[in-house]
């Protein structure tokens, strides 16, 4: 290369890191006081739309939009990139977010749906610190976002009154679908949102279904719902091969969540998805606990890891795993320890503290149960569900003077009262431990005891 070449080259150089600079300092305004014949680049010269910035705005900027409330249904047509950053949509005054209102909305997303905000197959994007509310539909999202992309980031979201779901759809705070098999949504994160008072149905309240990988949902609030909170779905028919998968669901609090058609709402769920991490949050007052199932016939999740959630006082189990039936799907590979359940099976259901279906090849270990006043703690499958280990939990008889001849194991078409009777019956449980209640509250076994589980379950396990 020759010296002119060498000068020509930085001076590209040059130009494009000072057009990358630029970018990333652009700064946009939206006010209930603007006008969109404004530039948006001053406070005094704001745009009066959100749609207006989410047409214009550039790879790299912000977008402010000041307090009041906004009524529209706003997709977003613009991206940010790798080199020039995210463009985010934020609130101006951080103590007075700016509202998004579908009061009276009519104005349909492009598939035919009405959303708040419409995301499809764009990336690097951050809606931070907004509130959402009142949208009525059929199907309906507070956020929807629709297709592959990068790098969406959903944060300090307060979205609810989203309502008017059915059979046929549901309202939904956050909605994330791709149907794509070629091309991934990856590295989504969901954080520090709080989503309730939603009408999700037959749907969820916050969902993520199809080819999505490497995400986070994390330390979100999600309340009063009249179906499943959380939900990573893989395996429907209309949605590809590709589920829901490789990501973590840590530090969320679940609670008031209740189906509306078939009293069988989880906190957390998992349909079909693969290889999440859930762990160290806490679902209570619903009517299951956390689940991990897959509902399609054929379907496979596996390599899950179920820890250290508090799981308690919901109406039927606190803790379930397997297809529901022997024409659904299975759960095989993942592991269920160091999770603290407490009093769930609230109505009596006699499922106790763990049900398993079909399920195989997994481990539930180090868990640390106190059953309500009937001292159930588990019922497995005949057929589908005994494949699978039971080995170091700590137990906790409810009742005054209860021991471990209280607790109660149904296993397969067996009954089995104490913990030594289930032991000598299945070999099961062999190093477990029975505690007094009154002895304070309950401790999470340590995991250096569990060591030795790990490496012979990964030296065990068996292909399906």
């Amino acid at each position: 290369m020759n010296m002119n070449s060498k000068v020509l080259v930085y001076i590209w150089v040059y130009i494009i890191f000072q057009y990358a600079l630029a970018d990333e300092n652009q700064l946009y305004y939206v006010m209930s006081s603007g006008n969109d014949d404004n530039s948006g680049t001053t406070q005094t010269n704001a745009w009066r739309t959100i749609q207006k910035a989410a047409s214009k705005a550039i790879a790299g900027s912000t977008v402010y939009i000041g307090p009041g409330t906004y009524y529209e249904t706003i997709t977003i047509l613009v991206q940010g990139n790798l080199f020039n950053g995210s463009i985010t949509f934020t609130s101006l005054m951080p103590d007075n977010p700016a509202i998004i209102s579908g009061e009276n909305a009519t104005v349909a997303s492009p598939d035919g749906t009405l959303n708040l905000i419409y995301i499809e197959n764009k990336s690097y994007l951050n809606i931070i610190n907004l509130e959402l509310a009142n949208l009525k539909g059929s199907e309906c999202s507070g956020v929807r976002i629709v297709g592959s992309g990068t790098r969406i980031e959903l944060r300090n979201l307060h979205i609810h009154n989203i309502l008017g779901g059915g059979k046929t759809g549901g309202a939904m705070a956050i909605t994330v679908y791709n149907k794509n098999q070629e091309a991934s949504l990856s590295k989504l994160i969901i954080d520090n949102c709080t989503l309730y008072d939603c009408e999700p149905a037959w749907s969820e309240a916050l969902t993520l279904n199809g080819n999505i990988e490497l995400f986070q949902v994390t330390n979100n609030r999600v309340y009063n719902m009249n179906n499943i909170g959380i939900d990573f779905i893989g395996g429907e028919s209309n949605m590809g091969a590709l589920g829901a998968r490789s990501g973590q669901c840590y530090y969320n609090t679940v609670w008031n969540i209740h189906s509306s058609y078939d009293s069988s709402a989880a906190g957390i769920y998992v349909d079909g998805g693969s290889d999440i991490n859930i762990g160290k949050n806490e679902v209570y007052n619903s009517d299951a606990g956390i689940e991990i199932g897959a509902e399609n016939q054929g379907r496979i999740a596996s390599g899950m890891v179920v820890h250290e959630n508090y799981i308690h006082d919901n109406d039927k189990a606190g803790l379930l795993f397997g297809g529901y039936d022997f024409e659904r799907g299975r759960v095989i590979n993942s592991t269920f320890q160091n999770n603290r359940l407490e009093n769930n099976d609230v109505k009596n259901t006699e499922a106790g503290e763990i049900v398993v279906s079909f399920a195989s090849n997994s481990f539930v270990y180090s868990n640390a149960i106190k059953p309500n006043i009937k001292n159930i703690i588990l019922t497995v499958d005949q057929i589908g569900g005994l494949d699978n280990v039971f080995n170091r939990q700590s137990y906790y008889p409810n009742g005054l003077n209860a021991n471990e001849s209280n607790l109660i194991f149904n296993w397969g078409n067996q009954q089995y009262r104490g913990l030594s009777a289930f032991q000598n019956a299945t070999q099961q449980e062999l190093q477990a431990s029975v505690l007094s209640s009154k002895a304070g509250s309950i401790r999470y076994p340590s995991m250096l005891c569990i060591l030795p589980l790990i490496i012979t379950f990964i030296a065990s396990a068996k292909a399906y």
